[in-house]
This record gives structure tokens, sequence and C-alpha cells, in this order.
């Protein structure tokens, strides 16, 4: 069974309130059994795991929730702030929940529009043009091919895309256009919310590095690489100099500040960093409609040129 991103969205928001109020983990599971009975199995497993020793981080993703909740409860084992990091993680959810609720309100015009063009050109081409005796045009066996070629390219894109580990997917992903500048900013995000939890829990930045490497992923590299460039030497400030670390936050944590002041700072980088990665998205949601408004404007281009190529045909005839 899978869980949609709004019920784990609601999991960690009621997770974090219920922590918070001083609920204990099995008090949140049973409460969670009642408020989502649909998802019973995937809580009892989740306790199955936590009673056989098992930290709550692997027993998570045991289940396949999304990659952020098992990044943050990872970093909440070393911080202490458990109801934190579940908030951090449905933050981060509701934000992509919102932006597929998003898309699909701007893709009902464009397709419904698109599907009604569709079925007049099939009405056209097979039905009107043959009962007026009408030559039909070469674009049909154009356009048929194209669409064939677009089918058959984006199956295997899909079928492609689920055989890659999410390691690849990643990789891939930073590659696009537009879809690299969000990436990076929401490492940088990851990378300034932990560090300021790990701050505020009284630990040093050098503690979330290391524990980073545990994390796995572009974030673990990341920690890997600062680690590494510290053993090497190097200043702190120039380990920190990293695509996933923004210069703001690498300065904050380089200029000898007090501690709860860093960590202060980093927080509310941190709470701009999470606006500025919604803008980002929203901007990418917005160019959908645009695009298949495109689409649309070239089917009715092939619709006329349908209907009036075979005229001109048999006026010249």
């Amino acid at each position: 069974m899978s869980m949609p991103l709004v019920i784990q969205e609601r999991f960690c928001r009621q997770s974090a309130a219920l922590i918070a109020a001083g609920f204990s983990l099995p008090d949140v599971f049973a409460y969670l059994r009642v408020s989502l009975p649909k998802y019973r199995p995937i809580w009892e497993r989740i306790e199955t795991d936590l009673a056989s020793g098992i930290g709550l981080p692997e027993a998570v993703d045991h289940q396949a929730l999304a990659p952020i909740l098992f990044q943050q409860l990872q970093l909440a084992q070393v911080h202490g702030d458990l109801a934190k990091a579940l908030a951090v993680a449905g933050d981060y959810l509701g934000l992509r929940v919102r932006n597929r609720q998003r898309i699909g309100q701007l893709l009902i015009y464009p397709l419904v529009l698109l599907g009604m063009l569709v079925t007049l050109q099939v009405v056209v081409v097979f039905g009107v043009l043959p009962a007026l005796a009408l030559p039909q045009s070469h674009l049909v066996h154009t356009q048929l091919m194209t669409m064939g070629g677009s089918l058959a390219a984006g199956l295997l894109i899909w079928l492609g895309w689920h055989r890659l580990t999410l390691a690849q997917r990643l990789q891939l992903l930073q590659r696009l256009p537009g879809v690299r500048g969000v990436m990076q900013v929401y490492y940088q995000f990851q990378f300034t919310a932990g560090a300021a939890h790990f701050l505020l829990a009284g630990a040093e930045i050098a503690d979330f590095c290391r524990h980073l490497i545990t994390v796995g992923g572009p974030l673990g590299d990341l920690g890997a690489r600062i680690q590494q460039k510290i053993q090497q030497g190097a200043e702190l400030a120039d380990a920190l100099h990293e695509a996933f670390v923004p210069p703001e936050v690498a300065r904050l944590l380089t200029m000898g500040q007090k501690h709860h002041l860093v960590a202060t700072g980093l927080k509310l980088f941190g709470e701009q960093l999470f606006l500025q990665l919604q803008q980002r998205l929203e901007r990418l949601v917005n160019l959908v409609q645009p695009l298949l408004f495109l689409l649309i404007g070239g089917e009715i281009l092939l619709v006329y040129l349908q209907i009036l190529l075979p005229l001109y045909q048999s006026f010249g005839g």
C-alpha cells in the first residue's frame, strides 16, 4: 500500500503537533490508527519495527515514504527536536501537494479544449471529407506518425525513469535547465534548516557535517566533501564553499558570532530559502498552461489546413 503525499503531509503535521504537546510515539501511532484508519497497516508495521529496536527513520523508510521525511528524522536523532523535524518535512510536503493541485487546475481547461479539437479533427478527416468526396490532406499521415512517435518516446522515457534509482533520478534532474535551480535551492534549504536545528540544540556545525554523511544522497556527498576538506587542513569558510551551501550561510557560520545568534540567523535564513523554493516551483508550474496553449494553437492550425487544403485541391482540379 502506497501513501499519497497529502496523507504523508497530514502524518507529519499531526505527529509534530502531538509530540510538541507531549505525546509519546506509541500514543502518536495510536492516534493515527484512529484518524487515518485506511493506512492502519502502515502504522502497525512502523510500530512493529520500532518494537524490534529499529530506529524511527529506518522504520519510516521501510514504508517507501518521501525522502525528505527520512532525512529530517535522521537529523532529529542527533539534534533531538523530532517535532520540528516533522514540521519541516510537513511544510515541504504541503508545498508539493499544493503544486500538484495547481498543476491539475491549470491542466483541466487546456486538456478539455485539446480533446475537443482532436475530436473535431477526427470527425472532419474521417467523416466530413469522405462524405464530400474530398481528398485527405497529407498532413493527416504526418500528424499520425508524429503522434505515434511521441507516444512511443513518452512510453520509453516513462519506463526508463521508473528503472532509475533515486540517486540516478536526482542526478538527471540536476542537469535539466530550470529544474537544476530548484534542486539547488531545495538542498540549500535542507542544509540550512538542518544546521539551524543542530546549532539550536547546542551542537557544532562540524557535528552536523559529520552526520550528513550518514544521510546519503546529495546531502551525504556534500557532508563527505566538507569533511574531506577540513581533514586536509582547509578553513571552515573554504570547506563550506559548495553549491548546496548558500554563501550567506557560510559567512554567517564563520563570522565568530555567539552560538545562539548564529543558530537564530540560520533558522531565519532557512525560512527565506523555503519561500524562495516555493516561488521557483510556482514559476515552473505556471509554465505548464502556456505550453499547452501553444499545442492547442498548433492543433487549431492543423484543423484549418486539413479542411482548407482538400477544398483548395478540389477547386484547383
